[in-house]
């Protein structure tokens, strides 16, 4: 059995929730290990992979040889759970031990507000319900709101970038205001697009206010009518929603260079 999530899902507290025997590639770091694990185990019961995008390497084809013999000679007996970013690709990797793998799949759901981990915090009714809205009840996201109502503070979540990359179309995902918050301020405008263009055109260079004004305006007859204030404007709305790919930096007297 696969269980699909993307991150922040809280993949591995599920999994260890199972009781099976439990495998983190982050604690046992080679093939051999893994399989010295399973080998000197007593439990043929479940067995848990945690992170199993991650073994799907040459190296981990005898393992994946071994598991198939396991399951065979304990067949429905013993069960596997791959705690999985994306559903396994049919790969030579996997061998004979892909159709396991892929023979029930099923997608790790956002929790619902009794299943929240408050951290000591007894938010009001009021509280639960803005943490329900804010979170969409997506795990990492309920902990971030959760421990900023609690401190006081307001919720600053600095993975979301890697959550849309990974996942962009994950249908929890509409259901997260700071998700659907940050969406709409990575959006670029009409303006920021051809001033963006216009930048990665020239990058390394020094773009000038006038060069700006041409890209960013065609329409505009008198350039001078076009304030420094409006262009400094448009360089930091641009520069606030490109700050994680780009650097966009200011030479005063002269314009704007990204590199």
């Amino acid at each position: 059995m696969q269980i699909v999530a993307p991150y922040g899902f809280g993949k591995s507290r599920f999994g260890k929730s199972l009781n099976g025997l439990f495998l983190d590639p982050n604690l046992l770091q080679s093939p051999d290990e893994m399989l010295q694990t399973v080998k000197t185990s007593p439990e043929r019961k479940l067995i848990v992979f945690d992170s199993f995008d991650e073994l799907l390497t040459p190296d981990y084809s005898p393992f994946f040889k071994y598991l198939k013999a396991l399951r065979d000679q304990h067949k429905y007996q013993l069960v596997y759970v791959f705690l999985t970013h994306k559903i396994a690709p049919n790969t030579p990797i996997l061998g004979d031990l892909y159709q396991l793998v892929t023979e029930h799949i099923e997608y790790l759901p956002a929790l619902e507000p009794t299943e929240y981990d408050l951290f000591g915090f007894s938010p009001t009714p009021k509280q639960l319900k803005e943490i329900e809205a804010l979170s969409g009840g997506i795990p990492i996201l309920v902990k971030t709101c959760v421990l900023a109502m609690r401190d006081g503070t307001s919720p600053h979540p600095t993975f979301l970038e890697e959550m849309l990359n990974e996942s962009p179309n994950h249908p929890a995902y509409t259901k997260s205001q700071l998700i659907q918050n940050y969406r709409a301020s990575n959006t670029l405008s009409a303006s920021e697009t051809r001033l963006l263009n216009l930048l990665l055109e020239k990058t390394g260079q020094i773009v000038s206010k006038n060069q700006i004004c041409q890209a960013v305006y065609p329409d505009a007859k008198n350039y001078s009518g076009i304030s420094d204030h409006a262009i400094d404007q448009l360089i930091h709305r641009l520069r606030a929603k490109i700050k994680n790919k780009y650097t966009l930096t200011t030479h005063r007297g002269l314009g704007y260079k990204l590199k």
